[in-house]
């Protein structure tokens, strides 16, 4: 069964989530500092034998390709040409909707600097998850 994480890049940090052995269940797993991405990338690959990596595409509210998207493209870019097979995936609303979860789990804003981050993987690779089980396929490329 493939393996998969899944980040959330940020300019300054980087959320990063992991699947279960299973390929069902996503789980927060660690928060980057960006920089320090492809090191990190290279042991976690290593050690949890990844399959694939889903990165967080962050489109405007219309679906559209915007400034931030046009950042992401450049880091998935470094990522296929260091060669990780690589998926986007509209990431719309996973912060926010971390942050809300974050805030009715009692913690304080200050608290929550960075568990967004891996709150909103965890959103972004459960979604991707989810529709892998609902088509039955495991989609390929980006």
């Amino acid at each position: 069964m493939p393996r998969y994480l899944a980040l959330d890049w940020g300019e300054q940090r980087t959320g990063v989530a992991i699947s279960d052995d299973r390929g069902v269940l996503a789980v927060g797993y660690e928060i980057w500092p960006t920089s320090g991405v492809p090191a990190s990338l290279a042991r976690v690959v290593r050690d949890e034998i990844i399959d694939e990596i889903v990165v967080g595409y962050p489109l405007t509210l219309r679906g559209e390709t915007g400034p931030k998207a046009r950042q992401v493209d450049r880091f998935i870019r470094e990522l296929e040409r260091a060669g990780y097979r690589v998926h986007r995936w509209d990431e719309r609303y996973s912060s926010q909707e971390a942050r809300r979860a974050l805030t009715e789990a009692g913690l304080s804003e200050r608290r929550q600097r960075g568990r967004v981050d891996m709150s909103a993987a965890v959103l972004i690779l459960q979604s991707y998850l989810d529709s892998i089980r609902e088509s039955g396929d495991t989609p390929r490329g980006g």
